[in-house]
């Protein structure tokens, strides 16, 4: 064994690997700028030439990292000096394309094997993507750092005298045979097929020098198939790098025989590498370079660079044999046991499932259930069997919780089931007896045998809790320290043994008529039924204590959370019915029309009054902080106007609320509706919301309700009182609703608005009691102006609630849209008599 001449390894130091690194990266921006793809300069540090505009840039889409020479991929930084050094140490990238080797790669950057996200065309192999990343970038660079050592070492021959196709050359070193391109293996092109993310763009592009290239995102650079292989390359004398200027280079070298290369770039550079290499150290240690390499290629095995490290050396280890086994080696080879044994490090990884959870919960798998939920169709009525309405009725009845238990969940199945006809469900009109048992259940759960309080009116003393109060008295109450662990015995009965609680059973029930109460078959039944709404309207009620104290249910079961559910459950029912609610014609009204009619205005009025809520809308916009295009009116409120509007819209309801409800709630109301109404130009803008001109009809409407049926005390009290501004603001309404800019379909429901808000001016400038049936219905002929749309015998009167303001009631009187009935209306609140 001959010692090899070459000098022993050093550890590489930190400056050191920068300077190789800039030089690498000087040498990548020269080449590609070349090829008139200039890589960015976040990535080199190297500018765009002088006249290249960015915005071309076909590297636009590369996601560069803060290191610079590194670009990110699956969330982790990729060293380019590092990735080339490693694909140097194997083969280079078209060797390890034929050993499909680019999966030892990934631990090295701590790359997983599959992307999280697959790519556009479904790709999301982490190995094949990182090939194409390093076929794109880094390959064009190898190719001519390869030609440019061939290229020197030829030379370097030529001046020792010795032609380069010389035996034993060093361009032609023993037992190397040169190949052609179609030696290589046809499966290169499969093994990095993959997408580089559409950022490349380098397909087709044409080479300098007259010549060109395909630099393919599905395989690696096409060659010609009349070039020959380059003899194994060993620069001597004059090359712009060396085999020591980066780590790896002596094993990169010896992997070169037996693969194509693309055409040579005419007046391509590398540029500037790390001047610590000189042509002098090349001259020294070209033999001992040459017996390495031939000892690698005897031996067949070339070295490898073990896995594991982040660091880049120098050189290899020489690989030292003696020129006898060299010369043996030609003939015979070698036998396996002489061959160096390696060790293999292997790295054991738990096999886990990363699940990206909030609290314990993976809300990725909770949206796809909700999806997928939504995508199945609701089953018919008639899919679900037969089911014995007696033995449900029987079950109900009996009390047991198991039976009970069975029951509601079979009852709350058939109460959301559709009818074989649009509109219609499972019909509870014909199981009047079902729907008694259900009713009885609530009213024992809930009151336990307590009847309800036979004289149940609204005085002017009666407090009226809102319902943001309940909010904030629950929401007080859960912030305490320990509030879950709270006793709550007294919510649950225990003289019969463990059963459900009193509160589950009520809201179950709850629920149940909600969604009757949405067939339409059914609503004309339940608003009619004895026993419903008067039941449902006791369940939400609220009691408030003398002694001033927090406000409680009137069910001692219920908790005040419990509470509010139950009152929007309420609420939803009293809007499915609203429109076939009708009181019972009696005078004087009933006992149980005067509970009805009292606790819907509590319920309605314990929303409507909130002084939070009664705000023009663009305050209520500034308050919510909610943008403008997704602002929508309050739900709650909403809902509460359509209830109110809807059920008092009939004379007859209107005459019941106008004698069971004081003057001052009356008051209360209408003051807090007329300040929800716009009055700026900004508060205008809203009507374009299809929601908010809907819910400011609701509100217009409200009003008109409530001056109809007010006493004349109270009208008085709404014409003059000035902090309400009453006049000002409904004329003001209604001339911007007269006056707008919408399509003709939708200018029918801005006059529709425009038209309450004259007649709630008219109802309030009279003065008179609606109900009052002593006056004659023949008004005193007049002439003029004034008479209604059928001559002489409709005679409008008034007294002038307009007639400072007549200068905007002419510009009103004066659109187009104005009937002949609002025409009568708004002159006669211009003319006093």
């Amino acid at each position: 064994m001959q010692p090899s001449n070459v000098p022993p390894r050093h550890p590489p130091n930190a400056a050191l690997i920068k300077q190789k690194q800039r030089g690498f990266l000087t040498g990548l921006a020269n080449v590609h700028a070349s090829r008139g793809s200039p890589l960015p300069p976040a990535l080199t540090a190297v500018p765009y030439p002088h006249n290249y505009d960015p915005a071309s840039s076909q590297w636009k889409n590369l996601e560069c990292s803060n290191e610079l020479g590194a670009f990110r991929l699956a969330g982790k930084d990729i060293d380019l000096f590092k990735l080339w050094g490693i694909v140097c140490q194997l083969g280079g990238g078209q060797k390890v394309a034929q050993q499909n080797a680019w999966s030892q790669l990934l631990p090295q950057f701590d790359l997983p094997e599959y992307l999280p996200v697959p790519m556009s065309n479904g790709q999301r192999a982490t190995s094949a993507i990182l090939a194409n990343y390093y076929n794109a970038v880094i390959q064009p660079f190898e190719d001519a750092y390869r030609r440019n050592v061939q290229d020197t070492n030829r030379k370097a021959m030529m001046t020792a005298g010795r032609p380069p196709g010389a035996p034993g050359g060093p361009n032609n070193p023993p037992n190397m045979p040169s190949q052609s391109p179609s030696s290589v293996h046809p499966g290169t092109s499969s093994q990095l097929s993959g997408p580089v993310n559409n950022m490349m763009g380098l397909l087709n592009q044409s080479m300098s020098g007259g010549q060109s290239a395909s630099i393919s995102i599905t395989g690696s650079p096409t060659t010609p198939a009349s070039q020959t292989l380059p003899q194994s390359p060993r620069p001597q004398h004059g090359g712009p790098s060396t085999s020591s200027s980066l780590s790896g280079t002596h094993s990169f070298s010896d992997s070169l025989a037996g693969h194509s290369l693309v055409p040579p770039l005419s007046n391509t550079s590398v540029g500037p590498l790390p001047s610590s290499v000189g042509n002098e150290h090349h001259e020294q240690d070209a033999p001992g370079m040459k017996r390495r390499f031939e000892s690698e290629e005897l031996d067949g095995k070339r070295t490898k660079l073990k896995i594991g490290g982040t660091e880049l050396p120098d050189a290899l280890p020489p690989a030292s044999v003696d020129r006898t086994s060299q010369n043996l080696a030609t003939s015979v080879p070698p036998p396996a046991s002489s061959r160096p044994l390696t060790r293999t490090k292997i790295e054991y990884i738990p096999l886990a499932r990363e699940v990206d959870t909030y609290g314990g919960r993976d809300l990725n798998i909770l949206e796809d259930e909700y999806l997928r939920s939504q995508r199945r169709p609701m089953r018919d009525i008639n899919e679900w069997g037969t089911v014995d309405i007696e033995a449900l009725t029987m079950s109900i009845r009996c009390r047991l919780t198991v039976e009970l238990s069975y029951a509601l969940t079979t009852l709350t199945l058939l109460s959301t089931m559709k009818g074989p006809t649009p509109g219609s469900g499972f019909p509870i009109a014909q199981c009047s007896d079902l729907l008694e048992e259900v009713l009885d259940l609530l009213e024992d759960e809930a009151f336990d045998g307590v009847t309800d309080t036979p004289q149940y009116c609204l005085t002017e003393d009666t407090q009226i809790p809102r319902h943001r109060e309940l909010v904030a008295i629950t929401l007080e109450t859960e912030l305490l320290p320990f509030a879950g662990l709270k006793s709550q015995q007294n919510l649950r009965k225990t003289d019969h043994g463990p059963r459900h609680r009193s509160s589950q059973v009520i809201l179950a029930v709850v629920n149940i008529i909600r969604n009757l109460s949405v067939i339409p078959d059914n609503m004309q039944f339940m608003a009619k039924h004895d026993r419903t709404l008067e039941l449902m309207l006791r369940v939400c009620g609220v009691i408030v204590p003398q002694e001033r104290g927090p406000p409680r249910p009137i069910s001692p079961a219920l908790s005040i959370s419990d509470l509010i559910n139950v009152r929007k459950d309420v609420l939803n029912i009293l809007s499915n019915l609203s429109v076939t609610i009708a009181f019972p014609q009696s005078t004087p009204p009933s006992e149980s029309t005067v509970r009805i009619c009292t606790r819907i205005f509590q319920l309605v009025a314990s929303i409507l009054i909130e002084p939070a809520d009664a705000i023009p809308p663009t305050q209520m916009l500034k308050l919510s902080g909610i943008p403008f295009h997704t602002c929508k009116p309050p739900s709650l409120s909403d809902l509460a106007l359509d209830v109110f509007t809807h059920i008092a819209h009939q004379d007859h309801n209107r005459k019941i609320f106008s004698t069971v409800i004081p003057q001052q709630w009356l008051w209360r109301l209408l003051e807090t509706l007329v300040y929800r109404l716009p009055v700026s130009d900004p508060d205008f803008a809203f009507l374009s919301r299809e929601s908010w001109l809907s819910y400011l009809e609701k509100a217009t409407m409200a009003i008109y309700t409530i001056a109809f049926l007010s006493p004349p005390e109270l009208k008085q009290k709404i014409k003059s009182d000035r902090s309400l501004h009453f006049s000002q603001i409904m004329l003001r309404m209604a001339q911007r609703f007269a006056a707008t800019n919408a399509s003709p379909e939708a200018r029918q429901w801005f006059l529709s608005t425009a038209r309450r808000a004259i007649e709630a001016m008219k109802a309030v400038d009279g003065g008179e009691d609606a109900f009052d049936t002593s006056q004659a219905t023949q008004p005193t002929l007049a002439f003029g102006m004034g008479f209604g749309e059928s001559g002489e015998t409709n005679v409008e009167r008034g007294m002038g609630m307009l007639a400072g303001r007549r200068d905007a009631a002419w510009e009103l009187l004066m659109q187009r849209d104005v009937d002949q009935t609002m025409f009568a209306e708004l002159e006669s609140l211009m003319r006093v008599e």
